[in-house]
């Protein structure tokens, strides 16, 4: 809790570079005064040095940290399990490469371990969008869970997936919860999720990573009860600079007592 206001991170890692490997996550986010998390795996052959040290074309370069199975979710369940007042689990999932014993494990932790969403992130797992998230989007209907689709700029010979293709994929799921992850880390793809997403009460939007215009301009534009705290720490930042990006257009309490904590919250159906 910062300034009476509680944080819930929509956006975290269970590792990090920001964050001591030995420090348990539940610790550092107290460091920040975080209260509650929304958690999920890394896949660690993206990590800097893997990348530098690494000299091949492309599609090698690529292939390098593709994964070739589904990432591992253990230390994100053991770390929801000791600490469930604390962290909630989303399940990082590669539709492209899934076969059946993936969807099956899949349903498990959503079912069984009670994760909460479904995380995609289409340039580490070279996703077609949203040819290859038709499957996804009616698995996260039916359990009533959110898609976090993660935005970015391609990877080298890779096309960005654009605002529009998500677009796409909304106005085929109409019943589709959607997070837009890092929706406006640049000014133009938040423009972008405004000329789409303006009137489509089920997309929300993740902050992390964001310029900070931008996060005013989904604020004002979308509507505070559709914009979600998150850091994407300890991955890619440290928490108190994302949180400072929203402090520091002295919204209102309310306002940001809604972004910070109570939109995520309702989203994902807790209390």
């Amino acid at each position: 809790m910062i300034d009476n206001i509680r944080i819930f991170d929509a956006h975290m890692h269970i590792l990090g570079r920001f964050k001591p490997r030995d420090e348990p996550l539940v610790d550092y986010m107290s460091r920040f005064k975080i209260d509650r998390a929304i958690v999920t795996t890394v896949n660690e052959q993206t990590s800097l040095n893997a990348l530098l040290n690494n000299q091949n074309n492309n599609l090698e370069y690529m292939q390098m940290f593709a994964a070739k199975s589904q990432y591992d979710h253990i230390q994100v369940l053991n770390a929801v399990r000791k600490h469930p007042e604390r962290l909630t689990g989303f399940f990082w999932f590669n539709p492209r490469i899934a076969n059946e014993d993936d969807w099956r494990l899949l349903e498990r932790y959503i079912h069984e371990y009670n994760f909460k969403g479904v995380k995609i992130q289409p340039y580490v797992d070279m996703l077609k969008v949203p040819d290859h998230l038709h499957e996804l989007a009616e698995f996260c209907i039916d359990a009533d869970i959110p898609l976090f689709l993660h935005s970015g700029s391609g990877f080298f010979f890779q096309q960005s997936v654009r605002a529009k293709n998500y677009h796409r994929l909304v106005k085929k799921h109409k019943d589709l919860k959607v997070i837009i992850g890092h929706a406006a880390f640049t000014m133009e793809y938040c423009i972008n999720c405004l000329r789409y997403f303006l009137k489509t009460p089920n997309v929300y939007f993740e902050t992390s990573v964001s310029i900070p215009y931008g996060i005013m301009t989904l604020i004002k534009a979308m509507g505070a009860d559709r914009v979600l705290y998150g850091s994407d720490a300890p991955t890619a930042t440290p928490p108190d600079v994302e949180i400072a990006k929203i402090k520091l257009f002295k919204f209102d309490e309310k306002i940001q007592q809604k972004v910070f904590f109570d939109n995520l919250v309702r989203l994902i159906g807790e209390r």
